[in-house]
């Protein structure tokens, strides 16, 4: 595993997995298929929502979801919904 792979999710600067994001972000038109991954979905919501995922100081977690790297995470941190370890 390298520290450039995403380990969770921070909004409103507490940690999610990657299936409750995909889950809470997941637009209706998107919802009935599970083909698209946690980025997939966050790349089509971003865009409709005018953010640029790329430049994460363009946005604040309190308006979309920033990606933990497994490099900078916490060996203790849960994900705020599900209570599972990231």
């Amino acid at each position: 595993m390298s520290g450039r792979e995403i380990c969770g999710y921070l909004l409103a600067e507490q940690p999610f997995c990657a299936q409750c994001i995909r889950d809470l972000f997941t637009p209706f038109d998107l919802a009935f298929n599970q083909d698209h991954s946690t980025e997939d979905v966050l790349d089509v919501v971003a865009d409709r929502r005018g953010f640029d995922r790329s430049n994460e100081n363009s946005f604040s977690s309190y308006q979309f979801p920033k990606p933990i790297y497994c490099a900078d995470r916490l060996n203790h941190e849960i994900c705020l919904y599900c209570g599972r370890l990231l």
